[in-house]
């Protein structure tokens, strides 16, 4: 998980993406970074699913819009119990798609698909 943490590093600290806690740190089995843009905020990453058998990640996207005090959340789970070498083979692709995703996402569309 730690070699991937550094390559999603790589690709999103440029962007303004920051790393919440280091995998090292963190036993909760979870790569997450996040962003804030004043209005939005952001999550992209991947986390543990308990599953028997053999050790499976989901890959989300998310983002929160703030207007005053009513907040406004979406999530989506991209990719659903995959092993990290699945994550490994296509890392840049699974970004750019992550990415393409969370900047689609206006205040509007927030709004309306609201999941809180």
């Amino acid at each position: 998980m730690t070699a991937l943490e550094q390559k999603m590093s790589v690709m999103l600290n440029p962007l303004g993406w920051k790393l919440t806690m280091p995998v090292r740190d963190n036993e909760g089995l979870i790569v997450d970074f996040t962003i804030d843009e004043k209005e939005f905020w952001g999550n992209i990453g991947f986390e543990y699913v308990d599953e028997p058998g053999q050790p499976v990640f989901t890959f989300y996207v998310t983002k929160t819009y703030y207007l005053r005090t009513d907040r406004f959340f979406v999530k989506k789970l991209l990719y659903k119990n995959k092993k990290l070498a699945f994550y490994d083979q296509d890392l840049m692709k699974i970004i750019k798609d992550a990415l393409k995703l969370y900047h689609l996402w206006d205040a509007e569309y927030l709004r309306k698909h609201n999941m809180l």
